[in-house]
Parts: C-alpha cells; structure tokens; sequence
C-alpha cells in the first residue's frame, strides 16, 4: 500500500534560513518539477483573515509565502497570490498591506488577486442545508494551487489548518450567509468537506505555517500566540490536518471535523508516511483549545432535534466588552444572523436569543472586544465531562 508522505521540520523563528527548510520539508514530496509543472500558472492561497501584522501570528507569515514563491519561479512557473479576508468589507489593501503581502508580491513581483473582483461559479454541492456553493471564478483559470494555513486554534471548528484554509475561496459576504445556513460546527466542517472535494483536483500540496499559531480562542486577537515550531507539508491535505489534529488532541479519530473529512481525504494515521520527526520534536504540549469545544462534542443528530430546548440550558455565546468596543461596527457587518446592532446610545449590542453562536464577530474583531460568554450548565458541563 502506497503511504502518504507527511513531511515535517522544527522551525523556530521567521529567519533567513526559513527558504532553506521549507524547500528541505517539500523534498521528500517528489521531484519539484515534477509536481510544479513549468509554464504553469500557480496560485498561492495563504490565511489572511484580517488585517493583522504578520507577528500577531493570526494569518500565514509572509516569509513563509516568499519561500514558495521563490520554489514555484525555480521550477519555471508562474505565481499569484490570491484570497478573500473575512473582514474585506474594509477593503482588502490595509489587509494585504498590514500581512505583509503587498511588500512580497513587489518584491518578487508577483500579482496580488481580490476574489471579490473576479465574478463566481456556482457550483452544485452534497449537504443538508447548501444546495450550491459559490467560489471565486478566477479560482478554476489555474492551473493548480498551493495552500499555505495558519495553524491556529479556531471557536467554531477547534482547529483551523488546511481544509479550513479553502473557505477564503468564497468571495466576500457570501461567508457569512453560509455561516447562517451552516451555523453548527458539524454542518459547516461537512460544508468545508465539499469546497475541499471541489477544488481537491487542483491542490498541488499544503504548507503549513505551524512556526508560531495561536491557541486558546483564537483565530482572532483573543486567541493566545505559541511557538508550535513546525512547518509541516503533505500532498494530501486532508491527511495534514489529520496529523496535526492528533498532535494536538489524543483522540484525534474521535474529533468530529476528523470524522467529516474522512470521505474526501485520508484519515488513516496508520498509512501516513512520518519524515523529519514525529510529534515530541514539536510544541504540543497541553495545547489549550478553545471553551467552546463543548460545541463539537454534542451529536448532530442530538444538536438538530432537541436545538431549540437544549439551547435554553447549556449556551456559549459572544458578549461584548463595552469598555474594550471602539464601536468600529465590524461585528454588525459579520454576523449572519444580524443579531448585533447599534442602539441609540451608541452601544453595541448582541441579541442573544437569535444568536447562532458561529463567532464570526469574535473572529473578526481586532480589538479583543468580543468575549465568549457560558451558561451555569455549560459551565458544569466543560468541568465534568472535558475539564
């Protein structure tokens, strides 16, 4: 049996050596010029979640981008960098000048794309509440893509690598629609799973960004910076969250997005191909995960017939710190649900009651005003059964 090659190297700072190890960690994939065909145009598809500075470690450090840019022009194709930031109603330039992509793009003169600015295809999924999925259209002008994640702790899903990198191919506010009619963390990892499925052809490999990440409840400012110390690269993307999900989690078969995936990608550890070290070379020691893990251990069966009553009892919902609100108004544009408004005082508020408890608002906030905010029976529940 053919295993999957999970490649791996200990990175411990952004340095000049950093295009020395990612070229090092894609080695053992195969033959470069092989994989990356010359005359191929390829796009580069970071996580640039917000505009965040690159040593935030919220989105995929520039010098880590450069580094395969550098590796694609070597094997005589072309490079774009391309996404759609979940906050781009600002507008996307502060973004790609905050990440640090505009600097790189200039340097290594390569083309910045807006997905925003390039139409969509829709396309017909298999999914209980999402009939059609609609991503950028310039997506399928290439040839092939290279993912880039952030490996960061994330509210809704738990963690964010790989898979989840792919939502940023759904241009603008169409997100945040999605989010509404996928607002559990099962419904919408089983979303992520066909928007991997669609694009899965075109995926050259996956590199992920694993030098620093955040854990706690991240992937926002409210998420806590942590050396994990790993670049980490696969062919199979699926395969790569699979193993970094059981660096993190010991029962990494039980987690439910693992379980999701299964059908798109490989999920057998036992088939994987560890090179460059195992899990005690890397920081991943007593990983905190966010409080709202309570979310993906609830049934989906059990979350869509009992909702509305267990809903009632054991919540985890965004609360704003007033004295931390700039008033901005980010978390009023993000919410699916338009649970969040401004009253007549100027205070932000967020309705409870219709809140789906999808995050985007504590995502997206950058000025750590957005806290996660239990119930007594969540409380009870997280001490007892995963405290």
């Amino acid at each position: 049996m053919t295993k999957t090659i999970i490649s791996s190297s200990y990175c411990d700072k952004y340095d000049n050596n950093i295009d020395n190890i990612v070229l090092k960690t894609l080695q053992p994939l195969g033959v470069l010029t092989d994989i990356i065909k010359p005359g191929s145009k390829i796009l580069i598809k970071p996580n640039l979640l917000s505009a965040r500075r690159p040593d935030e470690a919220i989105t995929t450090h520039p010098s880590i981008v450069k580094a395969v840019i550098k590796i694609v022009k070597s094997c005589g194709a072309t490079p774009f960098i391309g996404d759609s930031p979940g906050n781009v109603l600002k507008g996307i330039e502060h973004i790609w000048q905050q990440t640090e992509m505009a600097k790189i793009a200039e340097e290594e003169n390569v083309k910045l794309i807006t997905f925003e600015n390039t139409g969509i295809k829709k396309i017909e999924i298999n999914h209980p509440t999402i009939k059609t999925i609609a991503l950028a259209n310039i997506i399928f002008d290439f040839d092939s893509i290279i993912n880039i994640p952030k490996l960061k702790t994330h509210t809704l899903m738990g963690l964010t690598c790989g898979v989840k990198n792919f939502y940023g191919c759904v241009p603008g506010i169409t997100k945040i629609e999605y989010h509404k009619l996928a607002a559990s963390p099962h419904d919408f990892a089983l979303l992520l799973s066909e928007i991997y499925k669609v694009l899965k052809d075109k995926i050259l490999f996956t590199v992920l960004d694993g030098v620093e990440g955040l854990e706690g409840n991240g992937p926002s400012t409210r998420g806590i910076k942590r050396n994990y110390n790993i670049i980490c690269v696969s062919r199979d993307t699926v395969a790569l969250d699979t193993y970094i999900t059981k660096c993190v989690e010991k029962n990494y078969e039980k987690n439910f997005f693992i379980k999701t995936l299964k059908n798109v990608g490989n999920t057998d550890f036992g088939s994987f191909e560890l090179i460059g070290g195992n899990v005690e070379k890397f920081n991943f020691e007593n990983v905190k995960l966010p409080i709202t893990k309570i979310l993906n251990i609830i049934p989906v069966w059990l979350a869509r017939l009992v909702g509305k009553y267990i809903g009632k009892l054991i919540w985890i919902k965004p609360v704003i710190e007033q004295d931390k609100c700039v008033k901005c108004g980010q978390c009023i544009k993000s919410c699916p649900a338009k649970t969040i408004t401004k009253q007549n005082n100027g205070i932000i508020y967020i309705d409870k009651s219709n809140c789906i408890s999808c995050f985007c608002c504590h995502e997206l906030c950058g000025y750590k005003a957005i806290d996660i905010e239990l119930s007594l029976l969540a409380k009870l529940f997280i001490k007892t059964k995963i405290g």
